[in-house]
């Protein structure tokens, strides 16, 4: 039995203990981080898988919810809406571009021949703009207008003076005026694709999968310690601290982090969430210290989240492989009716990513049968 001097030496040691033990998780935590290599994939989170922009300046979005994750709903919308809005611009100009290229090319067949005028062929540079499939990703932009642009305006300043081009020249003038277009928006377009990343006041973070779990660890490990600090500070103010509860404590640093891990990666997966608290890759280290300082309180909404899974996987061996394979098909067949693929390269994602669906569900329809 302590008397209430050596619980309150005792307490004292125990608070100390954990002070020391912060300041050492505060100084792991900076260490690592000013010392990290940013251009590691450990540490950031990689969207240029997320979306293609096409040297035409054609936005094509894979992955909104990576997007959105990494840079919040609020601040990725704006720009994701411009950057369609922009596409279908260029679609349009694009599309009036292959009308006037079609046009100069049967004028100047009627008036002249195109090749003694000019080295470079305009339309034909025009349709390789058209057509442009790489770009080099060294370059901020691919510059597949600049090229038809400058080969159409030479073109221009050599009939401009024979009236023989009349008809010529004016359609030519219009290409002019919408290669222009296109050169503004494909511009725009990029610098708006390039405001697709990570902020740079946030830049502390690591925001990669294997690094937000990380991140997470680290925040749950700052509540817990945060809450022994309160919480033994105030039993020592009141002469009320137990040494025994020391343990109580110590189990606290290790099933803390725990269950917030699992809880934050729940919420993250979508098998719940926080209602209007929007969460994204930010606000994981202020949801892991919350869920580290109310411990208790997570490890009863953890017993409640468990027991409603239980639940669900009791009522569908209920049910048994049938439904399951059903309801597969089901998910399946509206997957295809969603699929609207814009390009090739979505094509054969969108072929890739259907091939294992009808696998697996395959699988599953057989193993129900048996």
């Amino acid at each position: 039995m302590f008397t209430p001097q050596q619980s309150r030496k005792s307490g004292q040691t125990f608070v100390s203990g954990l002070i020391l033990l912060t300041i050492f998780w505060v100084i792991l935590y900076v260490v690592s981080h000013s010392m990290s290599d940013e251009q590691l994939n450990f540490t950031k989170i990689n969207l240029s898988e997320s979306y293609r922009l096409s040297p035409q300046g054609e936005f094509f979005l894979y992955d909104t919810v990576a997007i959105n994750w990494a840079m919040g709903e609020a601040n990725a919308s704006p720009i994701l809406k411009r950057l369609n809005e922009r596409t279908n611009q260029i679609r349009l100009l694009m599309e009036n571009l292959r009308l006037s290229s079609d046009q100069l090319a049967k004028s100047l067949g009627q008036e002249s021949d195109i090749t003694a005028l000019s080295k470079n062929n305009p339309v034909t540079v025009i349709d390789d703009a058209l057509a442009h499939s790489l770009c080099d990703q060294k370059k901020i932009r691919c510059a597949v207008w600049d090229q038809a642009k400058s080969s159409l305006q030479r073109l221009s300043e050599e009939l401009a003076s024979i009236k023989s081009f009349e008809e010529s020249n004016n359609i030519m003038n219009k290409l002019l005026i919408t290669l222009s277009d296109l050169q503004q928006k494909t511009y725009a377009q990029h610098l708006d694709a390039n405001a697709l990343r990570l902020s740079n006041a946030r830049s502390f973070f690591w925001s990669s999968p294997a690094g937000s779990s990380i991140e997470i660890i680290f925040f749950a490990v700052f509540g817990v310690l945060a809450n022994l600090l309160v919480t033994s500070a105030e039993y020592l103010r009141h002469n009320n601290f137990r040494p025994s509860e020391r343990w109580v404590a110590y189990t606290k640093l290790v099933y803390g982090p725990i269950l917030a891990w699992i809880l934050v990666t729940a919420i993250a997966v979508g098998w719940f969430d926080l209602g209007e608290y929007e969460v994204g890759v930010y606000s994981l280290p202020l949801l892991a210290f919350i869920l580290g300082f109310y411990s208790r309180k997570t490890v009863a909404l953890f017993d409640k989240f468990g027991k409603k899974l239980l639940g669900e996987a009791g009522k569908s061996i209920e049910k048994g492989p049938a439904h399951i394979a059903a309801r597969r098909r089901a998910s399946f067949e509206q997957y295809l009716h969603s699929l609207h693929p814009r390009d090739c390269y979505q094509i054969k994602q969108a072929a890739f990513d259907i091939h294992k669906d009808i696998v697996k569900t395959i699988v599953f329809e057989k193993e129900a049968n048996k």
